[in-house]
């Protein structure tokens, strides 16, 4: 009689399991289930997208060091047939690849070190690896190794020969600030002897003495150097019978036309600071329409990425452009002014023609008195701002020169 009731109890006991408890299990069945789907997708996945970047990013590679092989030699004037390329061994780690072999002649007036910095530079920049680097005949010859990694994919042999031609760069220095400064600076720029463009400011101390100093240097093409208002003022003062931003336009005009007078014999203009000026319409429609009336063409400073002198200058009919680059802003050392005068000098073979703006000072003109003439070895010609703008205009027009 007792053993019954328990029985049954028991019996009760299982038919009224805790739902619960049988949802979990099957929750937990399921979400085992798919785990075992999804996670061998997944996985299986991840090995797909593996074996993609394991094919692919070799093969983004070459074509990044084909590209960085290519602007070395653009840079360094090599013309197209001074360079063979060939492809004979095959890459094992790299289906239907084939390394490289490029031999580059290059003209001797080229250093080997020169050669090799720029050269190992441009393909790390490109996130290659110089596997080996070998000079040979008395530093004639030079044998690199570049790899994905530890896959060698290029066979590089750079050989200086004493008439391999160079193709020119075209490079107008835009040098400011002619008058701030004593005539000992100034003419350690003018005795350099290459084709430039002395920007005079109209009021400097020392303009006077400028002006009767370049009877003597013919090749020094005359700019105004207007000073304009910066965003700075009146904490910096560009110096006076500057363009202010609240002069009327009649006041403006005036004060172009004074400027133009006072440096007799020039043929443009460019801003001296003027950040806030050249973002201002009215301002800049007015400076230049005077410019226009005189004949004259804007080379516009960049002291602010927001200038509105160029849009102006195309509605009106005013020639204009811009400085490329700077290579001296405040704050840098010499070492550092000459590696961008180098740098910009050889990209210059990239475009028409290259403005590089920089200023009266000693450090700058006993940089420039250093390396001219060995730029000018490396198929670097000076010309006049000028020439320059007349280079980019066909350029543009043209689709290239």
């Amino acid at each position: 009689m007792h053993r019954k009731p328990r029985n049954r109890k028991v019996s009760q006991g299982k038919k009224r399991s805790p739902r619960w408890l049988f949802w979990g299990i099957a929750i937990v069945g399921i979400a085992g289930i798919l785990f075992l789907i999804f996670g061998v997708n997944s996985k299986s996945n991840r090995k797909v997208s593996a074996n993609r970047e394991i094919k692919n990013e070799p093969t983004d590679f070459i074509v990044k060091i084909n590209g960085a092989i290519e602007q070395f030699r653009i840079d360094f004037g090599i013309p197209q047939k001074s360079i063979y390329i060939r492809k004979k061994d095959e890459i094992p780690q790299l289906p239907n690849s084939k390394v490289s072999e490029i031999t580059i002649k290059i003209n001797k007036n080229f250093q080997t070190a020169l050669i090799n910095y720029f050269f190992q530079r441009a393909i790390l920049d490109s996130n290659g690896t110089i596997i080996d680097d070998v000079e040979k005949k008395s530093g004639n010859e030079l044998d690199i190794k570049i790899g994905y990694g530890d896959i060698l994919t290029h066979k590089i042999r750079i050989r200086r020969i004493s008439k391999a031609p160079i193709d020119s760069a075209y490079v107008a220095l835009l040098i400011d600030d002619f008058g701030q400064y004593s005539i000992p600076i100034s003419k350690k720029i003018f005795d350099i002897g290459i084709k430039f463009t002395a920007a005079i400011l109209p009021n400097g101390k020392y303009t006077a003495y400028i002006l009767n100093t370049l009877e003597n240097y013919p090749k020094v093409e005359r700019f105004v150097h207007i000073p304009m208002e910066p965003k700075s003022y009146p904490q910096v003062e560009p110096g006076p019978d500057a363009i202010l931003v609240k002069l009327d336009d009649r006041k403006i005009k005036n004060l172009v036309e004074k400027m133009l007078n006072e440096i007799p014999g020039a043929v443009g203009a460019n801003n001296h600071m003027g950040s806030r000026a050249t973002e201002n319409k009215r301002v800049m429609f007015q400076v230049l329409r005077v410019l226009r009336d005189a004949g004259f063409f804007f080379v516009d400073s960049r002291t602010t990425p927001y200038s509105v002198s160029e849009n102006i200058a195309k509605k009106i009919g005013v020639p204009s452009t811009h400085i490329d680059h700077i290579i001296d802003p405040p704050g840098l050392s010499a070492e550092k002014i000459e590696k961008r005068l180098f740098d910009y000098c050889f990209s210059a073979r990239r475009t028409a023609a290259m403005i590089i703006n920089c200023h009266t000072s000693d450090t700058t003109a006993e940089i420039l008195r250093k390396n001219i003439t060995t730029l000018k070895k490396y198929g670097i010609k000076f010309i006049p701002v000028s020439v320059a703008l007349e280079r980019k205009q066909k350029w543009n027009s043209h689709g290239g020169i």
